[in-house]
C-alpha cells in the first residue's frame, strides 16, 4: 500500500506536471535556437539552464497564452550569459574526421560543407550576443521581426536593426576571408 501524498507533494507534482505540460511543446525549439546562437556543443546546456530558470520563475508568469516568447526571452538571456563566460575561456577547435569513400579518400562534398560550416561559425562568433540572438530567432526558428521584439521587450525597429547589422558584419567577414 502507497502511503498517501501530503497536500503540499500533490500540489508539488501537479505543478510540476503543469510546467511540463507548458513548456514541453517548445523544448525541441528552445534547442535549436540555442545550438543556433551557441553551438551545438554548448546547446543542451544553455537549454537546460534555460528551463531551469523558467522553472523557477514559473510562478511569476501570468499569461500562458505567452509562454513562447517567455520561453524565448528566457533562453536569449541564458544564452548571453553563457556567450559573456564564454569570452573569459579559451575556444577549443574541434577535431573531426572526415568520412572517406570506397578509395580512402576525403569525399569532396564533406569537406565542403565542413569548410564553409566551419567559416560560418568562424564569422557568426564575431557577432554581438544580440545580434545572434536576433538571427538565430529569425533564420533558425523562422521568427517574424513581432514576435522577435515580442519576445525580447524590445521594439522591432531594434530587430531589425540588430538583424541588418549581423547580416553585414556576416558579409564583412566573408568578403575579407575571401581576400
Amino acid at each position: 500500500m502507497e502511503p498517501a501524498l501530503t497536500p503540499e507533494l500533490a500540489s508539488a507534482d501537479a505543478r510540476s506536471a503543469d510546467f511540463e505540460a507548458l513548456v514541453g511543446p517548445w523544448v525541441n525549439e528552445m534547442y535549436r535556437a540555442a545550438a543556433a546562437i551557441v553551438g551545438t556543443h554548448e546547446a543542451e546546456e544553455v537549454t537546460q539552464d534555460a528551463l531551469l530558470d523558467a522553472w523557477r520563475g514559473f510562478a511569476r508568469l501570468r499569461d500562458r497564452e505567452r509562454a513562447r516568447p517567455w520561453l524565448h526571452a528566457i533562453l536569449a538571456n541564458r544564452a548571453r550569459k553563457h556567450l559573456r563566460a564564454a569570452r573569459s575561456r579559451p575556444r577549443l577547435i574541434p577535431v573531426a574526421t572526415e568520412p572517406t569513400n570506397e578509395a580512402g579518400r576525403s569525399s569532396p562534398d564533406h569537406a565542403i560543407q565542413f569548410a564553409e560550416r566551419d567559416r560560418l561559425d568562424r564569422a557568426f562568433v564575431r557577432l554581438s550576443a544580440d545580434q545572434r540572438v536576433c538571427l538565430a530567432l529569425h533564420y533558425s526558428l523562422d521568427l517574424s521581426v513581432p514576435q522577435i521584439a515580442e519576445s525580447l521587450g524590445i521594439p522591432q525597429g531594434t530587430v531589425k536593426s540588430r538583424i541588418n547589422a549581423g547580416m553585414e558584419r556576416l558579409r564583412a567577414a566573408f568578403r575579407a576571408e575571401e581576400q
